[in-house]
């Protein structure tokens, strides 16, 4: 599979060398070329230009600041078109116990608003970076809740999840992604504010 990654940071690097591993090919888009040159250097991965990154992937995921995000969507609407495009923003308030847009919405709500030519899929919102490398606790494996309006790109996503060591769970449509990014604030709380520390992992129990 063909993975464009937006930004080079904490989850989108990450999870970048992960599917590269599990020979996945890789193009990480980022505004520095020094971080494009260390990248190409590893197997199956490449690096340039967001506008390279989003023309090479048939997957996009989204790993930059919520406050760039929207003008850069919008400028590479047009080489997003029918792609699948994980989103895994938390639109934090500044002071990363809010969110910062009001809850008759989310994130995933608005990048599919901004793409409406591409299947929007929220995912990885709920999952610290830290956790990324190791989602095994003991032999219960993390959850990895997504959610989406289109039925074949979740699948596609599901896929790329389990992947990188997390059990997927569907949601159901775009909207579910309030819920989900109102557990970032949870999970923030857990992890810095009762002093949890980013190790902590959200796990669904089923009988």
């Amino acid at each position: 599979m063909n993975i464009g990654i937006l930004g080079a940071g904490n989850m989108g690097g990450t999870l970048g060398r992960i599917w590269a591993q599990k020979g996945n090919e890789v193009f990480f888009g980022t505004r520095s070329p020094e971080k494009a040159l260390e990248l190409s250097k590893s197997v199956n991965m490449r690096a340039g230009s967001y506008d390279d990154a989003a023309k090479f992937g048939d997957v996009i995921f989204i790993g930059t600041p919520w406050s760039v995000t929207e003008p850069m969507l919008k400028a590479l609407g047009k080489h997003l078109a029918g792609k699948i495009v994980i989103d895994c923003a938390n639109a934090l308030g500044p002071d990363f116990l809010s969110l910062a847009i009001p809850p008759t919405t989310s994130a995933g709500e608005l990048v599919q608003s901004w793409l409406p030519e591409s299947k929007v899929v929220k995912a990885y919102n709920t999952i610290g970076a830290k956790v990324l490398l190791n989602p095994n606790y003991d032999g219960a494996i993390a959850t990895g809740f997504y959610c989406g309006n289109d039925a074949d790109a979740k699948k596609v996503v599901a896929e790329l999840i389990a992947q990188s060591g997390f059990e997927p769970v569907d949601c159901g449509d775009i909207k579910q992604a309030r819920y989900l990014e109102a557990m970032t604030l949870l999970f923030l709380n857990l992890a810095f504010k009762q002093g949890m520390g980013g190790q902590i992992a959200f796990k669904l129990l089923k009988r």
